[in-house]
């Protein structure tokens, strides 16, 4: 494994760190035997467009191709799907050292992370471990090796584990359990009784354990809060952006499970299951007791009904609702929502009812086929 040192990593450093990502290198022009592969080196990563001398490009996608090939970046890395598009320009168009690699978006982020720049990005500027403003109880369980910002509260019996950090601000109630590793950022507000894996991540203004939306009603159409003696369980390495708010479960617990990424501005009900490695953008709204499956993907804006039960491997193109359960795997659209084949068709068709109409009325006599071609 590459070692970090204290100026540039070469380009053969990084490969060396990426290892079995690399497929192949080529660093000289082998045309020219008389070359000499000497060290590169490499002072950041950079889009396929903006890089220039000193950087270092991935081509992740076909679309960037052309301007990574005409760009200034020193040395570039192609996907092994463009090896003989790569190949060909070189030979045409002059040589630049370039690697290969299966999987150019994961060797991206390895090469960024381990060399440049780490993420989660941690604020340890304040120097202390726990900041003397910090109000910790002394019934509280927090590790050697955790760090604690400026203004957080922890309350009485919290457990706070190895390597977490807790920004400043931050609020964490009474029972609550932080696993290793875990970063929360400034501004966050942890309920009592939950549980927050290892190696998750939570941004500002996120609210994790909040009473759920949960009220007894009398016949005078006046309202009574429920009190929600569930908890918020967040497994490991769940990633929740800004403003999410996942409230606790009124008897059974709400539940992110592991590996799931949620973007910004979503909304988790009481008695939620969001299931393995899904990943839900932005504007997203769960309604109490949905259970939903591992490797769930959402565009943005969807929503989904509460007590039903969604499987498995589904996709929502944005905007979508989902108001019935699904039971079969697979891509879905639009409100009502369909099958993605038929979505995309309804789409298509709405686009022609306008002439429809028009060639509709005029066909039948209607008075209003005149004004309709004026």
């Amino acid at each position: 494994m590459a070692k970090k040192s204290d100026g540039p990593p070469t380009i053969q450093d990084i490969v060396e760190h990426l290892g079995s990502l690399v497929t192949s290198t080529h660093w000289i022009d082998e045309s020219n035997a008389s070359q000499r592969a000497t060290p590169i080196a490499i002072f950041s990563v950079n889009s396929p467009e903006r890089a220039s001398n000193g950087q270092l490009s991935y081509v992740t996608q076909t679309k960037y191709l052309e301007a990574a090939l005409n760009g200034a970046a020193s040395v570039l890395c192609f996907s092994e799907k463009s090896r003989d598009s790569v190949t060909k320009h070189f030979a045409a168009k002059g040589f630049r050292p370039h690697f290969f690699s299966k999987e150019p978006e994961l060797a991206m982020r390895e090469t960024i992370q381990y060399f440049f720049q780490t993420t989660p990005y941690v604020n340890i500027d304040f120097g202390e471990r726990i900041h003397p403003t910090a109000v910790v109880h002394d019934q509280s369980s927090v590790a050697a090796t955790a760090r604690i910002g400026p203004y957080a509260v922890i309350s009485k019996d919290v457990s706070i584990g190895d390597d977490v950090v807790i920004g400043a601000h931050t609020v964490i109630e009474s029972r609550s359990k932080i696993g290793p590793r875990t970063v929360i950022h400034p501004f966050v507000y942890i309920g009592h009784s939950c549980d927050i894996g290892s190696e998750c991540e939570i941004h500002p203004h996120t609210v994790v354990g909040k009473e759920g939306f949960g009220y007894a009603h009398d016949l005078k159409n006046n309202h009574f809060r429920i009190p929600h003696v569930g908890r918020v369980i967040i497994e490991d390495r769940v990633h929740l952006g800004s403003c999410v708010n996942i409230d606790r479960g009124t008897f059974d617990d709400t539940r992110i499970k592991q590996g799931a990424i949620l973007d910004n501005r979503i909304q988790i009900a009481h008695n939620v299951v969001i299931g393995e490695n899904s990943i839900i953008t932005a504007g997203f709204v769960a309604a109490g007791s949905a259970k939903i499956g591992k490797n769930f993907l959402t565009g943005g804006n969807s929503s989904v009904t509460g007590h039903i039960s969604i499987c498995d491997n589904v996709q929502l193109a944005a905007l979508s609702a989902v108001r019935k359960e699904i039971s079969t795997p697979g891509a879905y659209g639009g409100n009502p929502l369909l099958p993605m084949r038929d979505y995309t068709r309804m789409n298509v068709a709405l686009t022609m009812l306008p002439r429809l109409l028009k060639y509709f009325r005029h066909v039948t006599g209607s008075a209003n086929a005149e004004a309709d071609d004026n």
